[in-house]
């Protein structure tokens, strides 16, 4: 017998207050500056110190110092990565942010999508989680990877 599916349709829904929706807007439009032309320093500035964020292939949440250089190495390995603001929609103090990254891998240009959920206190995250494809992305990097070693060795 297979098992049944349930979803729960009377799931919260926190509508966010006028002042949430400003924080939530302003916080996106910084997220999308910061990523216009990212450096990993000026990432900090949209992290409170004691943030938690969780972003693949990470086991465990970092703080602020943890995902600045956490990116650093992303950064220079991806150094003309992209993160272009697909929607977003904010919820209470929390905000939805998805995305498309774009990132040049052996000459050969690379693109995912993918979402930053993350809670906003002040003006700044205090807890991030952020979802995309890794399999996927690493499996496209590996293949561009090879390809370009092949084409060194002929």
């Amino acid at each position: 017998m297979a098992a049944s599916i349930v979803i729960n349709t009377l799931a919260k829904h926190e509508p966010p207050t006028q002042q949430q929706f400003a924080a939530a807007a302003d916080m996106v439009a910084r997220f999308a500056q910061s990523w216009n032309a990212p450096q990993a320093e000026s990432l900090r500035e949209l992290m409170h110190e004691d943030t938690q964020n969780l972003i693949p292939p990470m086991t465990a949440p970092a703080d602020r110092e943890g995902v600045v250089q956490y990116f650093r190495q992303v950064l220079e390995r991806f150094p003309d990565m992209r993160l272009d603001i697909i929607r977003w929609a904010p919820t209470g103090d929390m905000v939805l942010i998805e995305w498309l990254a774009t990132a040049t891998v052996a000459g050969s240009p690379l693109s995912w999508t993918g979402i930053d959920r993350f809670r906003i206190r002040g003006d700044r995250m205090d807890q991030g989680q952020v979802y995309w494809d890794t399999r996927g992305v690493a499996e496209r990097v590996a293949q561009l990877m090879q390809g370009q070693q092949g084409a060194a060795v002929s």
